[in-house]
């Protein structure tokens, strides 16, 4: 039948399962097997167990009985720590007292004292103490930031005190060239005045110093008369207007006289004349270079000045000697204004030596002789020109040297003397580039030292100038 093919497939697939290679039965037979097998690990495992059991309480006990050495002997080190920690506190208190002690009272809180004392006495105002920095702690920094702020305070009152001072200064200067002012009016006035009562006390001396050219003058005038005189006779003794051979030599010699006494009238007339003049520009003052003979103006002004004093005092004795240097020459200066100093020098020298001298007169004859001398000497060095004007006077204190350019000191009698004129002499000087030194011993002699330079101030300034602009390197003055 049709159905039996299906059922034996079916029986066949069953058997399959049941006894195929896969069949159920071999399945249900392992997993028996691993059963018993797990039974068996089981039991092993219970019995390993008892075993670890016995081991634990074997190692607990014989851990309870470390633990209890082990706590017996905790206490112990507890009890011999509290004891170490109960000296130890008692040393670290002690040592705390002595540290505050000893630190903190003796020197940190000292050093804050004197902080806090230095910042009450900057409030005051005293700010030139410096603070001191000591140490490397926070009063340190505190001590170095308070000097910063003592620096810079400082600074700013300074600058305070400047600012004041600048607006003090400006209004004093107001003042100060108010009074300036005026004065240089009064110095202009005293000057004036002195100029003006030395050419009174000079025109005494001026009258005797042209007489003696006028004289000259009128003595070769008269001279120049009489040879004229012969001179016609001669003439007015030829015929027929021949003139003798002898005749010709004695008028050439007699016009030869003429020439002389003319040239020496014209001498003196000019050295007359130059006198005059001088007096006047003294009088006027000067202001412009000239080529100036200085042989000639040192020894006129020192026979003004010695002139002056003679008709002052008709008793008066001096002896002069000159040592004028020929190669001096010619010195562009303002000839009335270094008149004026040597003038000034010539007639201290003068008053010095009347002075000494009248000093041995009143000692009586057995005073030590006295020749007034006085002595003028002139040198030409390689730039500059020497004048020394010395007398042997009684000489000066080194107090007074150090004094004598001053205005308006004197060692002259009340009313003898202004006090001006070797103040004005050392200026003149000082503006024509020169200098005064002085040399003096007391009971010996004074020596006026005058060095004028070659080439005035002005002129040396325009040579360089023009040096420069040639290329050629300019001299150092």
């Amino acid at each position: 039948f049709p159905v039996f093919p299906q059922v034996d497939r079916t029986f066949t697939q069953l058997f399959d399962l049941g006894l195929g290679e896969k069949r159920v039965f071999n399945l249900v037979e392992r997993e028996l097997r691993i059963e018993n097998r797990q039974r068996d690990l089981i039991e092993r495992n219970r019995e390993i167990a008892a075993e670890l059991v016995a081991g634990v309480d074997s190692l607990v006990g014989l851990a309870n009985a470390d633990v209890q050495a082990a706590t017996l002997g905790s206490d112990q080190a507890v009890a011999t720590g509290r004891t170490l920690l109960a000296v130890i506190s008692g040393v670290s208190v002690v040592s705390a007292i002595l540290i505050a002690w000893l630190y903190v009272g003796r020197v940190l809180l000292r050093r804050l004292q004197i902080l806090s004392e230095r910042m009450r006495s900057m409030a005051e105002g005293d700010l030139e103490a410096e603070v001191e920095v000591k140490g490397r702690d926070e009063v340190a920094d505190m001590a170095a930031a308070l000097e910063v702020f003592r620096k810079h305070a400082l600074e700013v009152q300074r600058l305070n005190l400047v600012e004041q001072l600048a607006e003090e200064l400006q209004g004093k200067n107001e003042q100060l060239e108010s009074v300036l002012g005026e004065l240089r009016q009064a110095q202009d006035q005293i000057v004036m005045r002195e100029k003006l009562a030395a050419l009174g006390e000079l025109t005494a001396g001026v009258a005797h110093e042209i007489r003696n050219p006028l004289n000259f003058v009128k003595n070769f005038s008269e001279a120049s008369e009489e040879l004229l005189d012969e001179m016609n006779d001669v003439l007015g003794e030829g015929k027929n207007g021949e003139i003798k051979s002898d005749d010709v030599s004695y008028i050439q010699e007699i016009s030869e006289d003429l020439v002389g006494n003319l040239g020496r009238i014209r001498q003196h007339s000019e050295r007359a004349n130059r006198i005059v003049q001088d007096m006047l520009m003294m009088g006027r003052g000067g202001t412009d270079l000239q080529p100036t003979d200085i042989n000639l103006l040192v020894d006129e002004y020192a026979r003004l000045a010695y002139h002056s004093a003679r008709a002052t005092d008709p008793d008066f004795q001096l002896h002069i000697e000159q040592d004028l240097d020929s190669n001096v020459g010619e010195l562009n200066v303002v000839p009335q204004d270094l008149g004026r100093v040597f003038l000034n020098m010539v007639g201290n020298a003068c008053y010095a030596t009347d002075q000494k001298r009248k000093d041995r007169a009143s000692a009586g004859p057995d005073a030590e002789p006295y020749n007034p001398t006085l002595t003028v000497t002139t040198r030409r060095n390689e730039d500059s020109i020497t004048v020394i004007i010395r007398d042997n006077g009684d000489g000066m204190p080194q107090d007074v040297i150090d004094k004598i350019f001053n205005p308006f000191f004197t060692t002259k009698p009340t009313g003898q003397g202004t006090g001006l004129g070797l103040a004005m002499s050392s200026d003149i000087v000082r503006e024509h580039g020169g200098t005064i030194n002085v040399e003096s011993e007391q009971g010996s002699h004074t020596a006026m030292i005058v060095e004028l330079p070659l080439t005035p101030p002005d002129q040396s300034v325009e040579q360089e100038l023009e040096n420069i602009e040639e290329g050629a390197p300019a001299e150092a003055t």
